[in-house]
């Protein structure tokens, strides 16, 4: 009997990341077409179920070698070493996802280079953002202070900075290479007999460059190789933000240190390192302070100013008109405690946690306008100051806290409107099989609320006469993502390859678009540090058509109605038609029309609307869509419908009240 001596030996370390570890393996084999593949997991006594997936779903396809306790990353990848067979062997993450393409690029390359003795590979996050450990310099004594210092980062592209991540190298290009990433280690078995594997006094970090340097010392060349592309979902197995990840990953420095050096370079190095995890501690305490305080501490301060102009303003025009002002403490020190209060209500109440609600921005300045207005009366022989400001100020603190977060909501967002729902606008890319069971997953998910718009097909053919809400062609996501204001997209991995998925990530990757993913065959999502578990449940309808909806669309009317009748004369030096504009406001305030209405004239089956004066579409302020996605945008607004939504369309679109 013939055996058959496999082409690569794929070796993956799983410790707790199930999901991860199924999707991974799901992209192993399909990029593995055309090879003979032997795939191997070791894992490291995991307390989820992993070892049960694999046996449940890859049983003749995994050779599973479990570990009754964790001994490490390093000791489990030479476990793998020592069975794997094939002539090339890939050290690889469980949190990784490998494109179709890239056992076959990286096979060809080593046939092609027989000095490579390894290559490392153009990784992205589960984010769309590049990651620049995907090629490294051996960290010397220099390259580790430049690092370590910041030097490195102020100046990536510098050729004496920035060796650390060789910011100066293109990241398209084939370089040599000193370091490669251990989340991606394509090398030759040869040469890994010859070196030896992981040196296994590293316990985690640190053996990648350790591994990728003694491959250099054994006469071989590291490459660099963008053809070969993967996601690395960095974090996801490892919690790489935290001080415990700094301290062990400059520990592991030093031990490679005491390695590799001697001397001055070795006593520079260590030193370096320990102060630099010291720092780095005193850093990352610094910075969580900030973040968790500067954004009350700068709201303080506006409320603070609001609250003086308003005392200001009620002491010279209201209270001492004739002469006369409060004592300075009002100033200093009561206006300061004012303050404080709200502020503190602010955030009992949870102004300060996303998504935001208009609730607390309600509650809080109400409940501390009552709580000073009643100490102040409690202790008027003291406190003897006007409860009127104490109520105005109540009001602009309202304001101002309204203000701040509907500035910050449109610069993550690209609108200032923020609703109670807070739910994220999410599509789903995939085939109709593949979209009814992404839904069945978003829909028995308590836990994990999307306001499904609809869904982007790589093959809008096959959703002919489906119900399905037909937003366009996955060819154009980039564009439809902006258009309709997606803030979620759940692509499908069996009708749409892990290349076009990473670019879409990379393309979308400055937007705060989140990207997720459901593999071939599988019952869960996967996202940048979220898996949505599987359940049931149909997609939303058309909430327009409720009688509440349509209450507060003509309210809408009135109201707003009213209003730019009111201020026509001067509003009309901008509007275009102005008698048209003008019998149009008044058809608005019978009933006959509606500000805003439908798109088009495509609307069977989408709840009943008068004529509006202004259309859907005008809330892209100019742009002009391509009619074939207008029956798209009409259900998008009868899908979401919400006041705010007619309040953005006359707000960019008033200037065409009397037709464009």
């Amino acid at each position: 009997m013939t055996v058959t001596t496999p082409d690569l030996s794929v070796i993956i370390v799983n410790y707790n990341v199930r999901h991860f570890l199924e999707q991974c393996l799901v992209s192993v084999f399909e990029a593995a077409e055309g090879y003979a593949l032997e795939v191997i997991v070791v894992d490291n006594a995991s307390a989820d179920d992993s070892l049960d997936m694999i046996r449940s779903r890859f049983a003749d396809q995994v050779i599973v070698m479990a570990n009754t306790d964790n001994p490490g990353f390093s000791r489990a990848n030479n476990q793998g070493i020592a069975r794997a067979t094939g002539e090339f062997v890939l050290l690889l993450n469980p949190d990784t996802v490998v494109a179709q393409d890239t056992f076959r690029q990286c096979i060809d390359f080593m046939g092609a280079h027989p000095e490579a003795g390894a290559i490392g590979a153009y990784m992205i996050d589960g984010a769309g953002r590049y990651l620049p450990e995907s090629k490294r310099a051996l960290p010397t004594p220099w390259v580790s202070f430049y690092k370590i210092f910041g030097l490195a980062n102020l100046f990536p592209r510098s050729k004496k900075f920035g060796r650390y991540h060789l910011g100066f190298l293109s990241r398209e290009e084939t370089h040599e290479i000193e370091v490669l990433s251990g989340a991606f280690m394509f090398m030759r078995k040869a040469v890994l007999d010859q070196i030896g594997g992981f040196d296994e006094t590293f316990f985690m970090y640190g053996e990648d460059i350790d591994l990728s340097w003694r491959v250099i010392l054994g006469g071989y060349k590291n490459y660099y190789f963008p053809q070969a592309r993967i996601v690395h979902y960095k974090g996801e197995s490892t919690q790489k933000g935290s001080l415990n990840y700094v301290r062990v990953f400059y520990q592991a420095m030093i031990i490679f240190a005491k390695k590799h050096f001697a001397g001055m370079y070795q006593r520079l190095f260590v030193g370096a390192i320990r102060f630099a995890v010291y720092s780095r501690a005193l850093v990352a305490a610094c910075e969580r302070l900030i973040w968790k305080a500067g954004f009350p501490m700068l709201e303080a301060g506006l409320i603070y100013l609001v609250m003086f102009g308003v005392k200001r303003y009620w002491e010279y025009y209201i209270k001492f008109i004739e002469g006369g002002a409060y004592p300075a403490i009002f100033s200093w020190l009561y206006l300061p405690v004012y303050t404080l209060v709200f502020v503190a209500l602010l955030a009992a109440f949870g102004a300060y946690r996303k998504p935001y609600r208009l609730r607390p921005l309600i509650l809080a300045p109400l409940a501390g306008f009552v709580a000073i207005a009643t100490t102040t009366y409690m202790f008027s022989v003291v406190l003897n100051f006007s409860r009127a400001i104490v109520g105005l100020s109540a009001v602009f603190t309202g304001i101002v806290a309204f203000a701040t977060r509907a500035l910050l909501h449109w610069r993550e967002r690209g609108t200032p409107f923020f609703t109670e729902a807070g739910l994220r606008r999410a599509v789903l890319v995939g085939d109709p099989e593949e979209v009814a069971h992404m839904n069945a997953v978003i829909r028995g998910q308590s836990a994990y609320q999307v306001d499904l718009v609809g869904v982007i097909a790589p093959d809008p053919v096959l959703f002919a006469g489906k119900e399905w809400p037909l937003l366009g062609n996955e060819a154009d996501l980039v564009a439809l993502v902006r258009l309709f204001e997606i803030e979620e997209v759940i692509v499908g991995m069996r009708s749409v390859p892990v290349q076009r998925i990473m670019q879409h990530l990379e393309q979308l990757h400055n937007s705060g678009v989140v990207v997720k993913t459901a593999p071939r065959d599988t019952d869960f999502l996967i996202g940048p540090h979220q898996v949505v578990a599987a359940g049931n449940g149909p997609v939303g309808r058309f909430p327009l058509g409720d009688k509440s909806a349509r209450r507060t669309k003509r309210t809408f009317d009135l109201v707003v109605g009213g209003i730019l009748v009111l201020a026509f004369p001067l509003l009309s030096i901008g509007i275009r038609n102005r008698g048209k504009a003008f019998t149009g406001l008044l058809s608005v305030l019978t009933g006959k029309k509606h500000l805003v209405g439908y798109a088009a004239n495509d609307t069977q089956g989408l709840p009943r609307l008068q004529p509006g004066l202004l259309d859907v579409s005008q809330r892209l302020g100019g742009a002009v869509p391509p009619s074939t996605h207008l029956r798209a945008l009409n259900e998008d607004y009868a899908r979401r419908y919400a006041w705010d939504l007619d309040l953005a369309v006359v707000l960019k679109g008033w200037r065409n009240l009397g037709g464009s």
